[in-house]
Order: structure tokens, then sequence, then C-alpha cells
């Protein structure tokens, strides 16, 4: 098709009048105008339609006036403005495309980013959980060491069932023999320890199976003053002391642990006027106690 095109235009540059007077300058510039109009259409994307149909106008235009070399440039200067406006409009398009292929690079550059932004979110809610489950797991450590410890305690109270006729005495506290004791000394040892001494009975327990961790009585601890309450009401003590030893949680929460057990062993039927608080200085760390002194059994 170019090679008609270029045909034609040769064509009419032989065919026009006065074309035989046309200088060679003039011809040659003319050739050279063809030729450009060739390596523009081999060289790039399709013209427009509406661009290649001004630059053959020129062309026919700069054919005719050839003979008139001040119209011819005017022509010639007309192809040239319209073949550079073409290289311009390429030029567009290419800056266009360019541009294009940027904003489709931001878009996929933007996809990753969501898309690290959500893998992101994902493992921090992984870390998240794995830092939840190991708090819990350290809490019901926490539980089950509670839990073996309150074991531990009621084997304890077991196996004094199991040995009502000479129990265990606690480790630390050198007990009397149970022929020095009175009578129901024997019954007391099912649920403390107990051991006569000549400014009373000292009735001995861990704090822990009495109270959980704050100043206020464990199921096992109602039920365990509730037994000792009924076996206190056979004595004819003159006076119970009540008694928490400081450590570890002080001076303060052990009087408040004294205070609850008071108020429980009156609650469960024990006079007030018997009842009374004393330190609990110079007591094993972690133990309460009761002191009976005068106490005797009841006729």
């Amino acid at each position: 098709m170019m090679r008609a095109r270029h045909f034609i235009a040769v064509v009419l540059l032989l065919a026009l009048p006065g074309i035989a007077v046309a200088d060679i300058a003039t011809t040659q510039a003319l050739q050279q105008a063809l030729q450009r109009l060739e390596k523009a259409q081999r060289s790039g994307p399709p013209i427009p339609p509406a661009t290649l149909s001004g630059l053959h106008s020129s062309l026919r235009m700069m054919t005719s006036d050839q003979v008139n070399p001040v119209l011819f440039q005017v022509d010639r200067a007309i192809f040239n403005a319209r073949l550079a406006g073409l290289r311009e409009q390429r030029q567009q398009a290419a800056e266009q495309d360019r541009l294009s292929g940027l904003r489709q690079q931001v878009q996929s550059l933007t996809r990753q980013h969501q898309a690290l932004q959500n893998e992101y979110g994902k493992l921090r809610e992984q870390l998240a959980s794995k830092t939840m489950s190991g708090a819990r797991t350290q809490h019901l450590q926490a539980e089950i060491q509670q839990q073996q410890q309150m074991l531990q305690s009621e084997e304890q109270r077991l196996a004094g069932l199991a040995q009502q006729q000479g129990a265990t005495p606690i480790p630390g506290v050198a007990a009397s023999p149970l022929t020095t004791q009175p009578g129901y000394g024997k019954a007391l040892m099912v649920y403390a320890q107990v051991r006569a001494a000549s400014d009373g009975v000292h009735v001995t327990m861990p704090v822990n199976s009495l109270f959980g961790s704050d100043t206020r009585l464990s199921a096992d601890g109602k039920q365990r003053l509730q037994a000792i309450s009924g076996i206190l009401k056979q004595t004819a003590a003159s006076e119970i002391l009540v008694r928490v030893a400081p450590q570890p949680l002080g001076a303060n929460v052990a009087t408040q642990r004294a205070e609850t057990i008071l108020r429980t062993l009156r609650h469960n039927g024990i006079p007030g006027t018997v009842l009374a608080l004393a330190t609990g200085v110079g007591l094993s760390s972690g133990t309460a106690e009761l002191l009976l002194v005068n106490a005797s059994p009841t006729p």
C-alpha cells in the first residue's frame, strides 16, 4: 500500500506542468519529504487518518508548487510542521503508555503492600494468641499447684482419720504423749495437730487448709472449723486464743484471718466470752493456732 502511495506521488511529480524547469534542489527536497513520510509510516504505529491526509495534501501542494520556489518553501514548512506534530503525537502516546505502565506497577505494588499488611496482621494475631495461650498455661499450672497443695492437705487429714489411735505430730513441733493430753485431744487430732503444754493445749493447723489466697475461708476450711467447734464445745476452757502466723502475707492479713476464724467459731456456737485474739508472733510460718487455756473435758 505504501509503494502504491509512493508511485502515485512520483507520477504526480512527473506529470505536473513545469516539472522540466524545476531545479534539482527542489526535486531532491520533494523526494526527501516522500522518504520521510514513508519512514514515519514504517517506524511507528499507524498514522491517524486525519494526520496522514494532511501530510498527503502538503506533498501534493509541494509537487504543484515546485516550479515556484517561494510557494514551495511555504508548502515544505507546512509539511515539516505536520510531520513534527506527528512525532509529538507519538511521543505523547509513548509517554501515556509509560505512565499507564507505571500506574499498573503502582497498583500492583499497592496490592502487594496490602497483602503484606494482611499477612502481618495475621502473624500478630497468632503471636497474641500464643502469648494468651502461654498466660493461660501459666495460670493453669498455678491452679494445678494449688490443687496439689490442697490435695496434700486432704491426704494429711485422711491420714489422721486412719490413725485416730495415734496421730503424727506436726514436723518441728514436739507433741506430748497422748496420755498427757485430755480426752478430746484425740478427736482434735483428726483435724489438727495437738500439743499439751504448761500454758494450755495448742491446736495447730496449716493456714492453707483453712484459707485460699485471701482472708476468706475455703469450703474445706469451713468444714474443718465446724468440726473443731463441735469438739471444743466438750471442753471447759476458760479462754480460747486465736493466733495466725504473720508470714508470708504480713501482720495485717494475719490479723484479718484470725478475726475470720474467731467469728466462725462464735457462729458455730463457741461462746464469745471465751474467744480472744492473740499475736501470732513465734508461730511457724503458714500456721494458725487455737490455744485452749485451762481446758478440761466437760462433765
